[in-house]
Parts: structure tokens; sequence; C-alpha cells
């Protein structure tokens, strides 16, 4: 682990104001090496804030870093990460990762701005610079009943969890993976397989999450920008930052994910969701399907009051609400 690594680490850990003598001596450390370490960081847009007499502390500025997200992570969950100031998508670089290599535990890629991240049907996906968070996990599938669609929906769940347990806001759920809050859509899921060819089986599962966090409403792009919402005013309002968020958001999808497929979180998700009850429009690949949500099942599904069901599709208009 580099020397300042090391540092960062010891200052986030510690909460509070730590002399330059004490880090030196916990980490076996010269002064003079404590002081570069430091003066790295700071160069790297770390904030560590330095007293005469008193020591450094570390104020988290919302800079993405594994030791800040590791702070607030279960203690029990074995993750890999991987973080970049610029990527060209996260899901990309999972499917990379999985293509190269074997993993044996999950990998989290998070990235600061993204070049061409990607949502549902190869739509762009805005990735402004120190504002959004950009994460895609990387899971090891052994089940060859994977069910993508309740997967995401279970991703849905986690980010409405976080989102209500950190920024203290009612969030709605359209269909299938939209979290929406004012009624505007904050996140986008992605959930998409890596085959293994010799094998015809999926070998690895990535689930992409993209939340507008503390992006300036102002820069969506004018084909959205009259539907996506973001969290900024709640952000500023609680102080989390990007690093808390992405460790809670980690804690509560791991806690859900492996026992999935037993559905236990659909009342929730139903309770949450902004399309129960509705007429709709659903779009599948340009077939177009009208009717009443009679309910969603526990696969994820909707139920149209007809008694047609529906497990893939975009719900592109909403009526009654």
């Amino acid at each position: 682990m580099k020397t300042s690594t090391q540092v960062l680490k010891l200052l986030i850990d510690a909460d509070t104001y730590l002399s330059g003598q004490e880090i030196a001596q916990k980490l076996n450390l010269s002064r003079t090496a404590v002081w570069k370490a430091i003066n790295t960081l700071k160069e790297a847009g770390y904030q560590i804030e330095g007293k005469p007499r008193v020591g450094y502390r570390f104020n988290d500025n919302n800079k993405l870093s594994e030791a800040g997200i590791r702070k607030y992570l279960a203690s029990d969950l074995d993750l890999d990460f991987e973080i970049y100031d610029t990527i060209d998508s996260t899901n990309t670089r999972c499917s990379q990762v999985a293509s190269a290599q074997t993993i044996t535990k999950p990998l989290v890629v998070i990235a600061d701005t993204q070049s061409k991240g990607h949502g549902r049907y190869g739509r762009n996906f805005s990735s402004p610079k120190g504002s959004g968070i950009y994460l895609s996990i990387l899971l090891v599938n052994t089940d060859p009943d994977f069910n993508p669609g309740l997967l995401t929906t279970a991703a849905a769940i986690a980010v409405t969890r976080t989102v209500e347990k950190l920024l203290h806001v009612d969030c709605k759920i359209k269909w299938v993976n939209d979290v929406l809050v004012d009624n505007k859509k904050i996140t986008g899921i992605l959930t998409e397989g890596v085959a293994d060819l010799e094998n015809q089986l999926l070998k690895n599962i990535i689930v992409g999450t993209g939340i507008n966090y503390l992006t300036d409403p102002h820069t969506f792009p004018d084909d959205i920008k009259d539907r996506a919402g973001s969290l900024i005013e709640y952000v500023q309002k609680t102080g989390i930052s990007r690093n808390q968020f992405i460790a809670q958001y980690l804690n509560e999808f791991f806690n859900l994910y492996p026992d999935y497929k037993k559905a236990g979180f659909m009342d929730e998700y139903r309770k949450h969701s902004n399309t129960i009850g509705k007429d709709v429009v659903i779009n599948r690949s340009g077939q177009i399907t009208t009717g009443h949500v009679a309910t969603i099942d526990n696969e994820g599904r909707i139920v149209l009051s007809s008694g047609q069901i529906i497990s893939s599709g975009e719900v592109t208009k909403i009526r009654g609400i």
C-alpha cells in the first residue's frame, strides 16, 4: 500500500486531528515521509486540514476514495474496488475484467465521470464530473436460472432504502427500475450479463447504477431536463458525502442479493410503485401495449387488469397520477 494511501486511511478512520508525530508512529514512518504524503494527497484533491501544533484532519469533500467508502461499509463485505477519475463506462470496464480474468469476489468499479455512460437500450447517460455516482458491480454467477429482472428490481429497492435512510426523502419507483424523487428520475439501473461461450452460461452479472447526486438540474441535456431530477437539494441539507452514500448502497444491495430470488422485498417495491393502479402505455421493442396495472407480481412483472402479464419493456406513459 502506498504511503499516501496509508496516511489517508488513517486520517479517515480517525475522524479527528492527528499530529504528524502520531501518524509517523502509527505507520512507522519518518516525519518527512508523512509531510510528503500529506502534500501528495492535497495535490490529488483530498481536503486535508492542517493546524499548527494540533495536526491534520481529513474532510470529506466528496472526492471518491476506497478508504472513504470502506469507513461506512459493513465489516463482513469482502469486495474489491477500482476507482477512476474518468472512464468510458463502468459497465464496460466490468465487462472487460470479466472477459480477461476469473474473479472470485465482487468487484465494484466507480468513476467520477464517464465519457460513454449508457443506460437501457443503449441510451446515453449524462455523467458530469464531480457530482454524480457512477458505479457498477461485477458479480460471479453460478445460478443457471438467474433472474435479471428481479435483481434489477432489488437494486432499485437498495437505492430507495439508501435515499430514504440517509437523505430523509420519499422515493417512488416507476416500473421496472426508475427511482423517482419529486416525480423526477434520479437513478438509472442497467443489468447486463457476460457469457461463457464454452459452457453457454452467464458467468458474470454486471449491475450498473447511475445517480444524479449533486448534479445541477440546469445542466441536464434538453432531451431529458423535463423528466430528470437530482438529489442535490437533499444532499446539501444532510451533508452526506458520495463515499458514505455509495457504502450504504452497497450495504443495502448485498443485504438483498443473496436471497433476491425469494422476492422478500416485493411488498416494499409495490408500496413504492407509482405504476400500480394506473393506466399505462408500455413499449416492448416497438410493440405497444396499453392497460390498467392491477399489481406487480413477485417476479417483478406487471399484471394488467385484463390478466396479461408483462415481464419486460418500458412504461412510456402513466395516466391517473
